[in-house]
């Protein structure tokens, strides 16, 4: 069976995007045809459209998304083995990995050597690979996730970027018990990690931004202390001294990007210490590396993009078990039809929301 399929084309930077109706062919062995209900606009997509981001156009970007089976290309299971049915509300792993190659062997399948990514890729011929969409069609090599009848679209729908990437990063971090964790940034990745840190155990979480507004907002998570860092300085933050007793950080998690929030959190970190770099995923200033301090006090730097499956059903998990006024569940601060998605990257660039939500089948 055919399906009509409206979708939002990404033309280039300065030049917007175009609506564009088409028949869908039905899904081919292997695929899953979803409805799309909700898509996040997530900072890379900001990233993309603003020029700071390579992209072949036209494109149909968006990769934080939520819809319903519509068909399947033949029996389908999702990852924990449950036969997909028409009507089951999903989710799925950013990108299709062949689970064959040297990465995927090597337990990287988003550094798959035949990767093809949701909201990234060129326009298919066959359909859009991607959430700014009534439509999406899932390939095979995607891990698919049913979404629990407890989370609703608006909290669930960060989940397959933002906060599989919050745990991602966490695991990445290595032993977490008792840790005093520095976030770098208090953004939607910054709120996650904190909260999810937290949740694994962790003694206490310095958050540090130049945004007051966020860190007034984050400030209420217990177990979080915050810290205004702007103008940017060398010294340690203060709570985070005392809480230390001046040796600094255990773990340092940047989810900013920003060279001299790196530069800080490499400096906040105690003896032995260890940062997990997220958020250098654009051209940034280099980073002036002392590696006589990295050497002597032996600290580890690790790089993390996006995430294996693994992460996502965990961070599903993590979010039915919060409490509904976590602000992990409640990222999305407004929503927009596909019709108005100049109107939604809008108001996505005006950081007036952690993440702005376009919902195609309204």
């Amino acid at each position: 069976m055919s399906h009509t399929c409206t979708v939002s084309l990404f033309q280039g930077v300065g030049n917007g995007f175009t609506s564009s109706n088409f028949e869908l062919e039905p899904a081919a062995p292997g695929e899953v045809l979803v409805a799309v209900t909700a898509c996040a606009l997530c900072r890379s997509d900001l990233h993309t459209i603003a020029g700071r981001r390579p992209c072949h156009t036209p494109a149909v970007l968006g990769h934080e998304i939520v819809g319903v089976v519509v068909e399947t290309g033949g029996p389908i299971n999702d990852w924990n083995g449950r036969l997909l049915q028409s009507g089951d509300r999903l989710t799925w792993t950013i990108a299709a990995s062949c689970h064959e190659c040297f990465y995927c062997r090597h337990d990287l399948p988003q550094k798959c050597e035949h990767l093809i990514k949701y909201g990234h890729s060129d326009m298919e011929s066959r359909g859009p690979l991607g959430g700014l969409s009534t439509h999406c069609r899932l390939l095979p090599g995607t891990s698919i996730f049913t979404i629990p009848d407890t989370l609703a679209d608006h909290q669930v729908v960060p989940v397959n970027c933002c906060t599989a990437t919050s745990v991602a990063a966490v695991r990445r971090a290595g032993p977490i018990h008792d840790a005093t964790v520095l976030v770098m940034g208090a953004g939607s990745l910054g709120v996650t990690v904190a909260e999810y840190s937290l949740r694994e155990g962790a003694g206490a979480v310095v958050l540090v931004d130049i945004d007051s507004g966020r860190l007034e907002s984050a400030a209420s998570i217990d177990g979080v202390t915050v810290f205004h860092n702007d103008p940017p300085s060398d010294a340690m933050p203060e709570p985070l001294s005392q809480l230390t007793n001046g040796r600094g950080a255990d773990i340092a998690i940047d989810v900013s990007g920003a060279t001299s929030a790196v530069e800080s959190a490499l400096g906040w970190l105690r003896t032995g210490g260890h940062v997990v770099l997220v958020g250098s995923v654009f051209h940034s200033p280099p980073l002036p590396l002392d590696t006589e301090t990295v050497v002597r006090k032996m600290l580890t730097i690790t790089g993390l993009h996006n995430y294996r499956p693994e992460d996502l059903s965990e961070a599903l998990l993590f979010l039915s078990e919060l409490p509904p006024s976590a602000q992990s569940l409640s990222l999305a601060g407004t929503a927009f039809p596909l019709s108005d998605i100049e109107q939604a990257v809008a108001a996505a660039e005006s950081n007036d929301h952690l993440r702005v939500v376009v919902t195609p089948a309204s």
